[in-house]
């Protein structure tokens, strides 16, 4: 027994010299840089702003802000925070629409229509046609209803998972209290190589059990990528807020690889304790 032991001891602690776990950190908040000629744009504190409602002009906005390169996101977790706030005071001070948090190919456009497209997906307003984006996955937080995507009714708040500039999310759920005026929001994304998870709450504190899920199956598939850049954006319509993305926290937590060598001392500790064993003279079995 005190063989094994030794032997699997040894093993280990090449192994634990060796391996690292990948908890590394992909991008914060420092990292996001707003699109040029979008409504987005950094203030004060390094807080990213998607949409404005102080402006005179304040309605049908899209904002955008990505990483400036692409990262790996075979497994991940996504923690950041959030604020809705104001309304239109020229439209019964009614407030919309809302951002997505968007994982997107390199080469994809980098935003959709305003309103209801809440800068990510395709839509008409105002008469004009928007694209979405294509070869992205987009997760919604959104303040208004529209019949056209098949929001959830009632004109309340709700999250959704959407893909490829398609605003008819794959999976919905109502949140309340509304998300605009009571920030700010805490939301966790985490995406385990299939499954696609996502939470809300007004405390920074993570809920035990995801409260939308979905199983997207390969990420890189529907880019059409291993990496991705990511980032956010935002839209106003008739209804208008101010939009802000307060800080983000991305983690990669794909599986531990060796690195070289790592077999290499792997062998070294066999060795080691082969020696152990011999000079220690222990029976062959236990």
């Amino acid at each position: 027994m005190k063989q094994k032991l030794y032997v699997t001891v040894m093993l280990l602690a090449c192994l634990g010299a060796t391996s690292q776990a990948q908890a590394d950190t992909l991008l914060t908040l420092d990292d996001i840089t707003p699109t040029s000629g979008s409504s987005a744009s950094k203030i004060s504190d390094g807080i990213l702003q998607l949409t404005d409602n102080s402006l005179s002009n304040r309605t049908y906005q899209i904002g955008s802000a990505y990483s400036s390169s692409a990262v790996d996101v075979s497994s991940f977790s996504a923690s950041f925070s959030f604020q809705f706030s104001g309304g239109n005071p020229n439209w019964n001070n009614k407030s919309a629409d809302g951002i997505v948090f968007v994982m997107k190919n390199a080469e994809s456009r980098t935003s959709g229509g305003p309103g209801g497209g809440l800068g990510y997906a395709s839509n008409t307003e105002n008469g004009i046609t928007y694209a979405g984006i294509n070869r992205s996955i987009g997760i919604e937080f959104d303040n208004w209803t529209n019949s056209t995507f098949s929001d959830p009714g009632g004109n309340v708040s709700h999250i959704g998972i959407d893909m490829n500039g398609n605003g008819r999310s794959l999976t919905t759920l109502n949140i309340s209290p509304a998300f605009n005026g009571n920030g700010p929001w805490y939301a966790w994304v985490d995406y385990d190589g299939s499954n696609l998870s996502v939470s809300v709450s007004t405390t920074n504190s993570k809920p035990g059990t995801a409260m939308l899920s979905y199983e997207i199956g390969s990420l890189e598939s529907i880019i059409g990528s291993p990496t991705a850049v990511i980032g956010f954006t935002g839209s106003t319509g008739l209804a208008t807020q101010t939009s802000q993305v307060l800080s983000l926290d991305i983690q990669n937590t794909s599986e531990p690889v060796p690195e070289p060598g790592a077999l290499a001392l792997l062998g070294t500790g066999a060795a080691i304790a082969i020696v152990r064993r011999n000079k220690m003279r222990l029976p062959e079995t236990c």
